[in-house]
């Protein structure tokens, strides 16, 4: 176990060195006062896709929890990543070789966003069906990281897959995983089954503005009254 340990963290350390400048994310912040919280979010298209338009159709869930909080919102996200796949059509990253939002600051909450992609993983640029170990073993990797690199003063909140009707039969098998790995390393997990119905998507899967308010809603209802 210590050995494993040890080369967990030797390869998270190369990692800072060689992905820190030449990372592909769509990075967005809502700005605040110096003065105010902070939330840093790790996410996939559900984040990536979305602005930080008050009233735009495209406003993201994470604006409107940030503008509810009045908190300072940084997001490192890219579509068609997660925990185990590769974004940008297998050629991008994973949530695990982000490591600026892990050490650009020490937020008051971070919150994880991911998983719906990780159904399928990346074999020699084309998309295979993930299996479970593996699946499994990514999730882990990127909470231990977490766990490793965050202050004990954070709080961190891995949502749920965040999942519309398009390709629900595997749903279940990747919720169960992220939420076995969030309460083993002893973080809160909000469960997000059913918050994008049809009625909330624009195409089976990612969310129109009524699916993000229901997303946003979710979350701070898990937050509470103060982030911290």
């Amino acid at each position: 176990m210590t050995r494993q340990i040890r080369t967990h963290r030797r390869a998270f350390a190369v990692l800072l060195f060689v992905l820190v400048a030449c990372m592909p994310l769509v990075l967005q912040r809502v700005s605040a006062s110096s003065n105010e919280p902070t939330i840093t979010v790790v996410g996939d298209s559900i984040t990536a896709s979305y602005n930080n338009r008050v009233g735009d159709a495209r406003q993201g869930w994470w604006s409107m929890v940030g503008r509810h909080y009045g908190a300072d919102v940084t997001t490192y996200a890219e579509p068609g990543s997660g925990y185990l796949r590769r974004g940008d059509d297998c050629r991008g990253t994973r949530f695990y070789e982000r490591p600026l939002a892990l050490l650009t600051r020490s937020p008051d909450v971070m919150i994880i966003e991911g998983g719906r992609n990780d159904w399928l993983d990346c074999r020699r640029g084309n998309y295979v069906i993930s299996s479970t170990r593996a699946v499994r073993r990514a999730v882990n990797r990127y909470l231990d990281d977490v766990r490793m690199v965050v202050k004990p003063s954070t709080r961190i909140i891995v949502l749920g897959p965040v999942w519309g009707p398009r390709d629900a039969g595997h749903e279940a098998r990747i919720r169960a995983i992220v939420e076995r790995a969030a309460v083993a390393h002893e973080m809160e997990f909000v469960d997000t089954s059913n918050v994008l119905n049809r009625a909330r998507v624009l195409d089976g899967t990612h969310p129109n503005r009524a699916g993000s308010k229901a997303l946003a809603r979710r979350v701070m209802a898990a937050i509470g009254p103060q982030l911290a």
